[in-house]
């Protein structure tokens, strides 16, 4: 609860009109020189919804589940201190409050930048996305896999796609366009405990992630290619592989995003013989995602938020290659709503072609986002 107490206090110092005021006689008081409000800015959202899933097993039986939930209810404490030096505090407030993100960093120029702290790890085109950007409820399954939301290597801290650690990033290269001009080549490159958030390494090994973005003379256009190399502990003083690679590739516009990554892991794990042998499982996952923005009965004013989208993701995982009775194929359409600007609403069906099961599964997920 300790992290709950600190982010009720940072809030009620940060709502305070906090100025500095210089006294230039007993009856007169000159303008602030300074505020908090000129660096700092408070935000956050909450995520609540409702999702229904249903799978009949092979014997014949319907299993079904439903439930509403809040996912996230995140208070978002941002600003920049001076040109060079900015900072961010993000707590998630849900189940058991936490920090989520909580870092520094130093802006050198446009070629280098330097984060210390704990935040998402560069790896992926999607692990980086808010859930207020990403399109669908739910991220892909390889990701949620192998990316640190839900880690096939059952590193439960490590479940929101962020560590503590050390982080270059910046632009390598440009290119000018109608007298502008845009990136060519980006990178992040990082190193970290391997452990999740909020919580210390246990073992001596560090983890590095690193990712490469080309934008290929088009704004719109990101080829990417991404890896991560690390071990975990399995279990005293033996500690197993996480190796993960990826490559994608995204088009977007005010319009249209089209998405596709590949990616594979391995996983090293205890031999279910006991002793310290470890062994090694081969993940593999790919998706493919398109969305389409569209007005809808939206006044001058309010274009930018007044859209629906609809969008689709093809989405395939097999968690252990040599055993393909672990694989999956889901299939998504849905509808992505902003009804304005603080409010967002999306709806998902899911049809769950999982290769233990004869028959296929369904899910339904609605989420309603405030933002503020």
């Amino acid at each position: 609860m300790k992290h709950f107490y600190t982010c009720i206090v940072l809030l009620v110092m940060a709502v305070m009109p906090l100025s500095i005021y210089s006294q230039t006689d007993k009856n007169e008081v000159s303008q602030p020189k300074f505020k908090i409000s000129d660096y700092l800015s408070i935000g956050g959202y909450i995520n609540g919804g409702y999702v229904f899933e249903s799978q009949e097993n092979n014997n014949g039986d319907v299993s079904t589940s439903n439930t509403f939930q809040i996912r996230r209810a995140r208070l978002d404490i941002k600003g920049d201190i001076t040109k060079k030096i900015s900072f961010r505090l993000q707590s998630d407030l849900s189940n058991s409050p936490k920090i989520v993100d909580a870092f520094v960093k130093v802006k050198f120029n446009k070629y280098i930048s330097l984060q210390v702290g704990q935040f998402k790890i560069p790896f992926t085109l999607e692990n980086p996305y808010s859930p207020l950007d990403l399109e669908t409820i739910d991220n892909a399954q390889s990701i949620t896999k192998l990316s640190g939301y839900k880690d096939v290597s059952g590193v439960s801290s490590y479940a929101n796609g962020r560590d503590i650690g050390i982080m270059l990033s910046g632009c390598l290269a440009e290119f000018d366009r109608d007298g502008k001009k845009y990136p060519l080549l980006k990178y992040s490159v990082g190193v970290f405990n391997g452990n999740g958030i909020v919580i210390k390494d246990n073992n001596n090994g560090k983890d590095f992630a690193g990712r490469i973005e080309f934008y290929p003379f088009m704004k719109n256009l990101v080829l990417t290619g991404s890896a991560y190399l690390g071990n975990y502990l399995v279990s005293e003083n033996v500690n197993g592989d996480r190796i993960r690679y990826s490559g994608g590739a995204e088009y977007k516009d005010k319009r249209l995003t089209i998405r596709s990554e590949y990616l594979y892991g391995l996983t090293g794990f205890l031999n279910t013989d006991g002793g310290t042998e470890v062994d090694n499982m081969n993940s593999r996952g790919l998706y493919a995602l398109v969305g389409y923005w569209f007005d809808y009965n939206c006044g001058k004013n309010d274009a930018l938020y007044q859209k629906i989208r609809p969008i689709f993701r093809y989405d395939y995982y097999v968690n252990d290659y040599s055993d393909l009775n672990t694989s999956s194929n889901y299939y998504t359409i849905g509808a992505d709503w902003w009804i304005e600007k603080h409010l967002r609403l999306q709806v998902n069906y899911t049809l769950r072609n999982q290769a233990k099961y004869e028959n296929p599964g369904h899910a339904i997920s609605t989420q309603l986002s405030v933002k503020f």
